[in-house]
């Protein structure tokens, strides 16, 4: 992926959180969508569970540490390891909006869409990207062919 298309999603990630009002739910229903293709772990589940549960959000940072430990433990296949990363996403946004400080990295929201879109680059599901693209809101606009490798700094 050329730099500018990198920057490109990046800008892209930022503005779609941003426009968020209710950013955790909204990353759930992400992380739902995927997982209709990739299938779910307990770790997913429980993601899936916290993101629907305001009540759960201040263990957001537990959620995290869970699905990170798991992920390091699983072969590393990008698809799940996306997948898993979407499901960190909304542990990490969770606590942030309801746990004690520290807070995790503010952008951290971000790398939603972008890792989204690596995922739907990876599997090359059509049916996967129309769902990602359906609860995202929308789709980046890049020159075909740019985008066939993701970018290793969208992170």
């Amino acid at each position: 992926m050329s730099s500018d298309a990198a920057h490109h999603i990046r800008q892209w990630g930022r503005s779609l959180f941003e426009r968020q009002q209710h950013p955790v739910t909204w990353a759930g229903r992400v992380l739902e969508a995927a997982s209709l293709s990739l299938g779910r772990t307990p770790e997913i589940e429980a993601a899936l569970e916290m993101a629907a549960d305001q009540t759960q959000w201040s263990h957001g940072r537990d959620l995290f540490e869970r699905v990170r430990r798991s992920s390091l433990d699983s072969a590393e296949q990008p698809a799940p390891e996306l997948l898993s990363r979407l499901a960190e996403l909304v542990g990490k946004l969770a606590h942030n909006a309801a746990g004690p400080f520290p807070h995790f990295d503010h952008h951290a929201g971000w790398q939603i869409g972008p890792i989204a879109y690596r995922l739907a680059v990876e599997t090359q599901d059509p049916a996967l990207r129309n769902r990602l693209a359906s609860v995202l809101g929308s789709w980046p606009t890049i020159e075909p062919g740019t985008a066939s490798k993701p970018a290793n700094d969208v992170e």
